[in-house]
């Protein structure tokens, strides 16, 4: 059972984002876009005690921050949707929001449409190679906030991945928790694992 809940690609205009509550999930924070397009939420389960001190609504729809405050301690939860092509001034506009309201621990989590670690996180039969810019910035920025990637420092040589892209031959991490390195000691486990979703 979750607690807390990240979500990308809603896909949902501002109207409709109360289509994402749930008898469960009564509590729903959303960055819309439109029906077609971008899109995250952070859902907060209705046995959750919690405050909300602070949001940040991105409004393209790709990022979403809020501050809350749970049993008296300060956190930060950022639900973020990457550009599927290089942007690397999406990811400095998105990381110097974060920095204005950051407070407390944070826990970050995605699709970055992009892999942190090319060895470790792509696997291209093409045996083509890409390097971004955006890449860079991310560990820049996770070094500067103290953040680790959660699945990678269980899993340190593990090879799981959650996209596969038929055009480039390539299967790739595109998802990711990054939290603040002071929660280590509190994940027990990190698991990637196939959903079946009905249309």
């Amino acid at each position: 059972q979750a607690d807390v809940v990240l979500l990308q690609e809603t896909h949902r205009p501002l109207r409709g984002s109360n289509e994402l509550k749930t008898p469960e999930f009564p509590n729903v924070f959303s960055a819309c876009y439109n029906s077609r397009q971008r899109g995250a939420a952070i859902l907060i389960h209705k046995n959750i005690n919690f405050t909300v001190l602070d949001t940040v609504i991105d409004p393209e729809g790709r990022f979403l921050i809020i501050k809350v405050s749970i049993r008296d301690k300060k956190l930060c939860i950022a639900s973020v949707y990457g550009p599927n092509v290089d942007d690397p001034s999406f990811f400095h506009g998105f990381f110097s929001a974060l920095s204005e309201h950051l407070d407390g621990t944070l826990v970050l989590g995605g699709d970055l449409n992009l892999g942190l670690n090319e060895d470790m996180d792509r696997l291209n039969t093409a045996g083509t190679q890409r390097n971004w810019q955006s890449t860079n910035i991310i560990k820049q920025y996770m070094s500067d906030f103290g953040l680790c990637d959660a699945w990678r420092s269980l899993h340190p040589t593990s090879k799981e991945y959650t996209f596969f892209s038929h055009v480039h031959h390539s299967y790739s991490r595109l998802d990711y928790f990054l939290v603040s390195s002071s929660l280590l000691n509190d994940i027990s486990d990190t698991e990637i694992h196939p959903i079946a979703v009905r249309n």
